[in-house]
């Protein structure tokens, strides 16, 4: 507004949130202190890129999900640790396209999941260990 090409950082929380990407009192933070407290357009633009890939990457793991989720409930089933090489979520993830993962690399997908305790998506309740089902 006054012409020194730079936006405060109260003044960039109201551009970001008016564009549809709210910030973080956090990401204020980091934003502002690799910037000396004041962004330039190139830094702005910086941003944007980033927010906007990030934006398209969940966008495409969701699509992805949604391969699995065939019943639009928003999990998919891997099976419980007793019959986990048996799911159909298994089945796909080891045999389908250029390259399917072995044993180990699903072992060691599914732990990073698995690994979250407890899953805040479920309210705290429950996990895919117990149910054999993973939310998005």
């Amino acid at each position: 507004k006054n012409r020194t090409g730079f936006v405060s950082p109260f003044e960039l929380g109201v551009l970001m949130r008016a564009l549809g990407h709210p910030l973080t009192d956090e990401d204020l933070r980091n934003i502002t202190a690799e910037n000396d407290r004041c962004v330039t357009l190139a830094d702005f633009l910086t941003i944007m890129a980033k927010r906007e890939q990030d934006i398209s990457l969940q966008e495409k793991l969701k699509d992805g999900f949604l391969v699995f989720d065939r019943d639009r409930s928003g999990y998919i089933n891997v099976g419980t640790r007793e019959d986990r090489y048996r799911s159909e979520f298994y089945t796909q993830m080891t045999s389908l396209g250029p390259n399917p993962w072995d044993e180990k690399e699903f072992e060691e997908f599914m732990s990073e999941y698995l690994g979250i305790e407890p899953v805040a998506s479920r309210g705290g309740q429950g996990n895919a260990n117990e149910d054999g089902e993973v939310d998005y």
